[in-house]
């Protein structure tokens, strides 16, 4: 798994529909050959208003949404840094979605092998019922000073997946990423070592 290229993301939206709604503040976490080379992280003006019941929930107005870059802005960096990477979220079928559909309006065709952590949580710990982002920060004690946030949610799933790094075998942690993503496991090292192993929602 430290060998694999990653990217940690997490998007706000102005509602649930990737088809009738708009991202409005998206973060990146690269991470190559299991440690974090880049973060990024901004707003994104959806070019419309957002609901009432999104601004109390992520704290971000439609006044702070004025001055923000529209996607076609930071559509060539968001790319670059996605590119080649595995996505990473929480959620990943959300997350990816609302990011294909907005570079599909801007007429690039973008694709990724997606690593649910809501399904990955699931797998190697089936006696929970719960696997929502705040269930993982309550069961790891995580801090996450800006929830519902795309930079603080990010900064969660990063410490998930460091905490899984260290505190589950290291077989049973690659063989759950490989059935995730449809690939062959690697064999368990023979020698208990603690590389970065998966350093990635």
């Amino acid at each position: 798994m430290n060998k694999l290229e990653l990217a940690v993301i997490d998007v706000e939206t102005s509602g649930i529909s990737a088809v009738y709604d708009r991202i409005i503040e998206v973060a990146v976490l690269r991470i190559s050959k299991g440690e974090l080379t880049e973060q990024s992280s901004t707003l994104v003006n959806p070019e419309r208003a957002i609901p009432r019941y999104i601004e109390r929930l992520t704290g971000i107005t439609n006044e702070d949404l004025r001055g923000a870059p529209v996607f076609r802005e930071i559509k060539d960096d968001l790319l670059r840094l996605l590119e080649g990477s595995i996505l990473v979220a929480h959620n990943a079928r959300f997350d990816y979605g609302f990011i294909r559909k907005e570079f599909e309006r801007e007429h690039i065709a973008f694709s990724a092998k997606c690593l649910c952590t809501v399904r990955l949580s699931r797998r190697l710990f089936p006696g929970y019922r719960r696997h929502n982002l705040d269930s993982i920060i309550r069961r790891f004690d995580l801090d996450c000073a800006n929830r519902h946030r795309a930079i603080g949610d990010a900064r969660v799933l990063w410490e998930f997946l460091r905490i899984l790094r260290t505190g589950t075998d290291a077989g049973k942690l690659n063989e759950a990423v490989a059935m995730l993503l449809g690939t062959p496991a690697l064999p368990a090292p023979r020698v208990r070592f603690s590389p970065i192993l998966l350093e990635v929602d």
